[in-house]
């Protein structure tokens, strides 16, 4: 495909342009076309999510990056049919998730003089933050943002939630794969080898397609 064929077919698909489609349609049109083929199948095309859960999670994932060209999946939410205080409980959900750390560590570090749940107080702020949201769509969210900050035990107490709900392994693992583009490979990494880590473990206990699966795939 000729460089304004393939400029032409990214602004149809997408509705603009970025200025590596600029660079790459002109020094590396192949790889282009290998990313934009990656890109499509990773936010645009249906997969086991619906959209408004995909969207839901994208929000929530860009705001714990802090990355600020994120308005796209808004737009996007909204055409999934989202409304405003939707998206902004899935900000509130980024928030409240990040307050896991200084609960816990009073938990644990005050525990003879501040005795608390620290669940208890961790899904009360979850709760309050996201009072429209399903419980699936804020551990989804959630699973995702401590994924980002590599917050192991939250991480894992998400995913254990997840299972505990009867949620889907492709839907799990649909939600940590939005990491490899804004977080990159190493993080979505992590995240793989904390899922394969609490299937080894006994953790968690694969329920369809990861039945079987080589949980030491890195160290063996």
């Amino acid at each position: 495909m000729s460089e304004p064929d393939q400029l032409a077919a990214i602004r149809a698909e997408r509705g603009y342009l970025l200025s590596y489609h600029e660079v790459y349609a002109r020094t590396e049109p192949g790889f282009l076309e290998a990313y934009t083929r990656l890109y499509r199948r990773f936010t645009l095309d249906e997969r086991h999510l619906s959209a408004r859960e995909r969207e839901l999670i994208w929000v929530g994932l860009l705001v714990a990056d802090e990355e600020a060209v994120g308005t796209l999946h808004v737009e996007r939410g909204y055409a999934a049919g989202l409304t405003t205080d939707e998206m902004a409980q899935a900000t509130a959900v980024a928030g409240a998730a990040a307050a896991w750390r200084p609960i816990f560590f009073a938990a644990r570090a005050w525990a003879a003089t501040l005795p608390m749940d620290g669940f208890a107080r961790y899904h009360a702020l979850l709760a309050a933050a996201a009072p429209d949201l399903s419980a699936r769509e804020t551990d989804l969210i959630a699973v995702v943002v401590h994924a980002v900050h590599q917050q192991e035990e939250a991480f894992l107490h998400h995913l254990d939630r997840l299972y505990a709900a009867g949620v889907r392994e492709p839907d799990i693992a649909e939600a940590i794969s939005y990491l490899l583009l804004p977080r990159g490979a190493n993080a979505l990494l992590w995240a793989t080898d904390q899922w394969l880590g609490a299937v080894e473990s006994g953790r968690v206990t694969p329920t369809g397609e990861l039945a079987g699966v080589n949980t030491r795939t890195r160290r063996s």
